[in-house]
């Protein structure tokens, strides 16, 4: 099996065992980032710097008889995330000579376990929805300073966002595992639709700080690997708690609102996603209809007055802790995409969110919507809620099309990131996991969430799930 088809955990046990070095690790990533560089996924790369590194590491087996859990374990990281001696752009233009003096908590914990940093990952602009970052040049697809991320499966396609490179990456081989940020899907929708695991903690879990902020109470760290025990593995290191339940399918309990959850679903799509609540159920897992009855019009009330309340404050305070003589304004004016540019410049104007609006959206309305979600888990005694993590499969990089939503056309974009916002916004962990492909080689993925802080549950879930779920062909390049 080549290097590339590694996942995580195995990489890390063949350099354990010595059967591999960690050299033979990075230079077959190495090999594996040339055929793939088509896909745009990888920033500040530096080869001979990420095959020292190695080097060093194995230099280390050699005079050191404890060695941490994830020695020579390459990560690729979301360039909004800091890095020591890596710029963080975060793909916007004017924090491109940008380069941290520290690693950001997260990161530290990952490294100081062992694992290397092989390169930065491309974004979305400032982490913004694909929606409002992507612009043309010159006939190009913009979605930041570098440039649009392809989909491994299709080219053509979207890996969807903000995580992009992160998932790309990846689900090419480029890398194991690594980190991408979530403030409303942008861990778990780029891992649906590029076919590997992505989990977005409960809110809290893990440190946001050397981030480049979005939303202070919505953003949050989140590992992506081929596998969930990947996932796993990465999250006990980042938390410290390697603790994980037992858990079996028997006596699972499994809450689905397919009104909520389902209505403007792609019918294959819905199809492998009703049969897997099938083998679930065959397996012993108990599936239970609830009623989220009111929460679509909570979602509709909340996310973007704090997204856009946040950033005017999130994004200048950043700024000036990590000692950047730049501005707010003078990010926006640098800013690569046109409709990006317009949304922040409203956020100071005249029409930007008030207090009254933002006070109303964290304390009345998150409040109410965070006790349905929470209290449907209680009242139902559920361990999970199963969905479509996306309702639809990736889009074309060029398509502006609109999409049935129950009773009204939204954009597809928005369509894709619908069965995400409740985790979202609740602060519950949410899990995504491929199930399948489309008739078009497309990655259909499943969802979870569990109830805030049950992380670790939810892991174990899903690793038992792992076991019995379909297992989906890599992606192949298209020459």
């Amino acid at each position: 099996m080549k290097v590339s088809e590694l996942t995580a955990s195995e990489i890390v046990s063949k350099i354990t065992q010595r059967e591999l070095t960690c050299l033979e690790v990075a230079e077959g990533l190495v090999n594996q980032t040339k055929i793939w560089a088509n896909i745009n996924s990888l920033i500040n790369f530096n080869e001979d710097q990420f095959l020292t590194s190695a080097h060093n590491a194995d230099q280390q087996l050699v005079v050191k008889e404890e060695i941490g859990i994830l020695h020579g374990l390459p990560l690729i990281i979301k360039d909004n995330i800091d890095v020591k001696g890596f710029k963080t752009t975060a793909a916007t233009q004017s924090l491109k000579s940008f380069t941290p003096k520290t690693h950001g908590p997260v990161v530290n914990a990952l490294l100081n376990a062992g694992a290397i940093t092989m390169a930065k990952a491309n974004m979305h602009e400032l982490a913004f929805t694909p929606g409002i970052t992507k612009t043309r040049k010159n006939d190009k697809i913009l979605w930041g300073a570098f440039g649009a991320v392809k989909n491994p499966y299709d080219n053509e396609r979207s890996p969807s966002g903000s995580s992009t490179g992160t998932a790309a990456a990846i689900s090419a081989g480029l890398a194991p595992a690594g980190l991408g940020t979530d403030t409303g899907g942008s861990v778990r929708n780029p891992s649906a639709w590029c076919g590997i695991s992505g989990l977005r903690p409960s809110i809290n879990r893990y440190s946001q700080n050397g981030v480049v902020p979005l939303s202070w109470t919505r953003d949050t760290i989140g590992p992506m690997a081929r596998t969930v025990a990947d996932l796993a593995l990465l999250d006990s290191v980042i938390t410290g708690h390697d603790e994980i339940p037992n858990t079996t399918i028997p006596n699972l309990r499994i809450g689905i609102d397919k009104k909520f959850f389902c209505v403007g679903c792609d019918t294959e799509i819905y199809s492998i996603f009703n049969s897997e609540l099938d083998k679930l159920a065959k397996e012993g897992a108990e599936i239970i209809e609830v009623d989220l009855i009111g929460l679509e019009n909570l979602i509709n009330q909340i996310g973007h007055s704090i997204v856009r309340y946040e950033v005017l404050r999130a994004l200048p305070a950043y700024l000036e802790e990590t000692g950047l003589d730049i501005t707010y304004d003078e990010v926006v004016n640098k800013i690569t995409a046109s409709g990006l540019k317009k949304v922040l410049k409203e956020i100071i104007s005249k029409e930007a969110v008030s207090e009254e609006e933002y006070y109303n959206a964290m304390h009345i309305l998150r409040p109410a919507l965070k006790q349905i979600y929470t209290e449907i888990f209680s009242v139902n005694n559920l361990d999970i809620l199963a969905f479509p993590s996306t309702l639809v499969p990736a889009n074309k990089l060029n398509d502006q099309n609109l999409h049935r939503l129950g009773e009204i056309d939204v954009p597809y974009l928005i369509a894709s990131s619908h069965n995400v916002q409740p985790a979202s916004l609740s602060g519950s962990p949410g899990l995504t996991l491929p199930i399948g492909l489309t008739s078009d080689r497309l990655p259909i993925a499943i969802g979870f969430d569990a109830p805030p802080n049950d992380d670790r549950k939810l892991l174990s879930i899903g690793m038992a799930y792992e076991k019995i779920k379909p297992k989906i062909s890599p992606p192949k390049f298209n020459v």
